[in-house]
């Protein structure tokens, strides 16, 4: 791949680019199609040296001159105003590209959901948000384990973006899950996906404002709370979507009824374990007015349905993640405090950790990998994230199991 330097003049958030801004070193920072999220991106992008492939040089001339000639004739506009009329540029031009060496990175997937989790009106809402999805899962299927590190890890430590990072680890949650439902359909996996990332756009500001509301629910938001899966399902339907397993599945996503999950019909047997994984990654997630609770007192809440009885969906996604999943905090037999990276194969095999507190509550100098099969280093119980005083590289962390 051949780098072009590319000037960010004309940059603005909110219109979708018609070529994939990258680093010097040819990494993805914005993909074509998608918008700049918001000026906070905007700013981390023009703080750096941005690159285009020397594939889209002809894409990026063509809006350069179309720039210049609207701000010839009207003496204004800019390279987003642009990007909205959404020019004719030839058939080359406009077919995907293929992929590229370097998989899009998650900060470019999350900036994407962002957008059109919160704007359901947005052009081209459904091949865009269904690309993204596919995306995302195509990612999960390679890396799970460190798909679920980074997800699990945020919903305990970064609430600021509560409302994308909660649907996207519901959704691969399902992912996950879904096939271990009775009846399963491999074709099932696709609106079971897109209902769970799309749960919660009929409330998606509010949701995002709870996270750091400490009082009460207002009658208000309680009922636009109580109405969301079906101002959801609107919204959805006015988007272009007609599957009836997706919209079924999100209508019901939070009255599903318990039972025998092969008595229900599958849109409700869908709705059911997104409810379950909605539960458990809440439980998982800190809020300025609930702290995150440890992955083993999450699993139980999922495990068992209202009434208090075991729940098939909550045992097919427990089946996945097991009690402590990869993001997951333990505290070990010797007194430190670890963190899981991998999944256990099956229940009774031990994790795969790695230790950042000791057993003053200290930072380790140096993350030890900690055998757990070693009774010295057997796991004792969860720990909650809002407990752990470390922040850590789980990059690095990776690369030492």
């Amino acid at each position: 791949m051949k780098l072009v330097p590319i000037t960010p003049d004309g940059l603005e958030p909110g219109y979708p680019l018609p070529f994939s801004l990258r680093d010097i070193n040819g990494q993805v920072l914005v993909q074509r199609g998608s918008p700049i999220a918001d000026e906070q991106q905007l700013g981390y992008l023009l703080a750096r040296a941005l690159f285009i492939d020397e594939g889209e040089r002809g894409v990026a001339q063509r809006m350069l001159n179309a720039q210049v000639d609207q701000m010839f004739r009207t003496g204004g506009g800019t390279l987003g105003d642009i990007a909205a009329l959404r020019p004719e540029f030839d058939q080359r031009a406009t077919e995907p590209m293929p992929l590229i060496e370097r998989p899009l990175e998650w900060p470019d997937l999350e900036s994407r959901a962002r957008v059109l989790l919160g704007d359901t009106r947005a052009a081209r809402w459904l091949p865009r948000t269904d690309e993204l999805a596919q995306e995302m899962l195509n990612r999960l299927d390679r890396q799970v384990d460190a798909t679920l590190l980074r997800f699990i890890h945020i919903a305990g430590t970064r609430p600021e973006d509560y409302s994308t990072h909660h649907a996207i680890l519901v959704m691969l949650l399902c992912a996950l899950a879904g096939p271990r439902l009775p009846g399963w359909q491999p074709e099932w996996r696709r609106p079971l996906t897109r209902a769970a990332l799309t749960m919660n756009v009929g409330m998606t500001v509010l949701q995002q404002a709870l996270v750091r509301q400490a009082e009460p629910l207002n009658p208000l938001q309680r009922n636009q709370v109580d109405q969301h899966a079906q101002r959801g399902v609107e919204l959805l339907q006015a988007a272009g979507v007609d599957d009836p397993l997706w919209l079924g599945a999100m209508r019901h996503h939070h009255d599903a009824p318990s039972g025998p999950l092969d008595k229900l019909e599958p849109a409700i047997r869908l709705a059911r374990l997104i409810q379950r994984a909605d539960r458990y990654a809440a439980r998982l997630s800190a809020r300025r007015n609930r702290v995150a609770l440890s992955a083993k007192a999450a699993a139980q809440a999922a495990f068992f349905d209202e009434g208090g009885h075991p729940d098939e969906a909550g045992q097919a996604l427990l089946a996945e993640t097991g009690l402590h999943p990869p993001g997951a905090w333990v505290k070990l037999a010797c007194g430190e405090i670890a963190l899981v990276m991998k999944r256990q194969p099956n229940p009774k095999a031990p994790l795969t950790v790695v230790s950042l507190v000791n057993r003053e509550g200290m930072p380790l100098a140096v993350p030890a990998v900690r055998h757990t099969a070693l009774p010295k280093y057997k796991v004792e119980g969860g720990v909650p994230s809002g407990d752990v005083r470390v922040q850590p590289n789980l990059e690095q962390l990776q690369k030492m199991v």
